[in-house]
């Protein structure tokens, strides 16, 4: 019988850290608690068979949620992630995008716990039959006798299609699932070269490579691909097996059918899209009617009257430009990035974007110090992304940068690449925080930057069109002092 998963429930929330831990313990799991990322890792580093699943909160400050995620996976951690958020909105889907299991509201119903944990215990309990499994077939391949009966059965009773080959790329055992998909009969296929039995080119390609790339005592570890096969969408794992001595003596692939998740996020993705751009018309007519009523177009209005309408054009401005970014997010996703190309005046380009932003520095006391090079070469670009990267690089220098600072913006040639260069004088950026701001819905969460709105999409964005036009870009920062992006896109010969 398998033992029950070890615990570990991280949250700077005291009191839902210890709601989840009173739960745990009173089932009889073994909880350890952190109220960081770093003592979530520690614990991780430390005591490794301490930590089986992790319930992770999303609210997380300094290196956060996603940092914890991205370590376990970079490390190849088995440990299960349960993200624990205030919504479960757009954090938790690049949670679990990035590798989360799923996510579960802090406002949970013991109910609703126990059905979330229950399923992740459920999902741990596969893996740990699948690693017996995987002892098993290595077993099979070094020893000339076996028990095919009991191995062909535990194998059939796992939902994937599973492959088993031995070093030469031939099969040695197969399920009941792969059968069908693969439409091989009985055992009839046992012992052919996997290219006589998966006829899909890309598959076979990625089989062979895997194969190719392990040499007797190399294993080119775990290696995974998403395939299109006919009408099925199959995300393909395959690994190699080795011998007490390191030695490979099989591969095991093992092939999950994915086509209704996938079907399920392409409309959401379809249906996000349509929302954005039906939302798009209506708040832009409603910020043109604030802003009348609050010029004094329609009459006059009392100090307290423009003050409310102030706080709902900002709160307007903001719905507006978050759908903005929804829509370029959902463009850079298809590969539409770039739809025109066509010579530009990167320059003039420039000029507009800082005069566009320049309503928004004076409000805020911030000087400009712009310095755009004469008779600059014209650039073969998509205007609207170009003005997306300008816009973004000045608007983020603005919003943090404090009360009569400065922002500097420079334009030049540099070699074979046209740059610019945007410095500010605001709080800067810290190191571990650096890596992760062109994420998805990153947004760094200090005491600093509490009260700076943004969706967490710009940074996310601005890279997609630079990258899209053969860019790169490059930041530098430091606490106090401010920070420097600069982004280089080639010159055409």
């Amino acid at each position: 019988m398998l033992t029950k998963p070890n615990m570990l429930v991280v949250d700077n929330n005291v009191a839902i850290l210890n709601k989840c831990s009173q739960l745990l313990l009173s089932r009889g799991y073994q909880v350890r608690t952190a109220e960081s990322s770093q003592e979530a890792l520690y614990i991780v580093e430390k005591y490794p068979a301490d930590v089986d699943i992790m319930l992770l909160s999303l609210e997380l400050s300094r290196l956060g949620a996603m940092s914890v995620i991205k370590v376990l996976k970079k490390t190849k951690s088995k440990i299960l992630i349960m993200a624990m958020s205030a919504d479960c909105g757009e954090e938790a889907i690049e949670a679990m995008h990035a590798g989360a299991y799923d996510c579960i509201r802090k406002t949970f119903t013991v109910e609703r716990f126990w059905t979330k944990i229950n399923r992740m215990i459920e999902r741990f309990r596969f893996g740990r039959q699948l690693d017996i499994v995987k002892k098993q077939r290595q077993t099979l391949l070094m020893k000339d006798s076996h028990d095919e009966d009991t191995l062909q059965s535990i194998l059939n009773t796992i939902p994937e299609s599973i492959l088993i080959l031995d070093q030469q790329g031939s099969l040695v055992f197969y399920n009941s699932n792969a059968a069908s998909l693969f439409g091989l009969l009985a055992d009839m296929a046992l012992g052919l070269p996997i290219e006589k039995c998966v006829k899909n080119k890309n598959l076979l390609s990625f089989i062979t490579e895997t194969i190719k790339l392990s040499l007797p005592r190399h294993s080119a570890g775990h290696r995974e691909s998403l395939i299109e096969m006919d009408d099925v969408r199959l995300r393909v794992f395959m690994d190699s097996l080795t011998s007490e001595d390191d030695t490979v003596i099989g591969f095991l692939i093992q092939l999950d059918d994915i086509s209704q998740t996938s079907a399920m996020d392409q409309l959401k993705a379809d249906f996000m899209t349509m929302v954005s751009h039906e939302l798009k018309a209506p708040l832009s007519a409603l910020l043109m009617q604030i802003s009348v009523v609050l010029d004094g177009l329609a009459g006059d209005i009392t100090t307290k009257q423009k003050e409310l309408l102030g706080k709902a054009k900002e709160k307007t401005k903001g719905m507006i430009a978050l759908v903005n970014d929804l829509l370029d997010l959902r463009r850079i996703e298809e590969g539409k990035a770039v739809v025109v190309i066509e010579p530009l005046d990167m320059a003039e380009i420039l000029q507009r974007s800082i005069d566009i932003m320049s309503l928004s520095a004076k409000d805020e006391n911030i000087t400009f110090d712009v310095n755009i090079a004469k008779d600059l070469p014209l650039f073969s670009g998509d205007k609207t992304g170009m003005q997306a990267v300008f816009i973004n690089l000045i608007s983020n220098a603005i919003k943090f940068t404090p009360n009569r600072g400065r922002v500097e913006v420079e334009l030049k040639k540099s070699g074979k690449d046209l740059r610019i260069k945007v410095v500010d004088t605001g709080i800067g950026i810290e190191k571990e925080d650096i890596d992760h701001i062109f994420d998805r819905f990153y947004r760094i969460k200090t005491e600093r930057t509490k009260n700076i709105g943004g969706s967490g999409l710009g940074l996310y964005i601005l890279k997609g069109i630079v990258e899209a036009h053969r860019g790169t870009v490059h930041v530098e920062s430091e606490i106090g002092k401010g920070t420097m992006f600069i982004v280089s896109f080639p010159l055409d010969k």
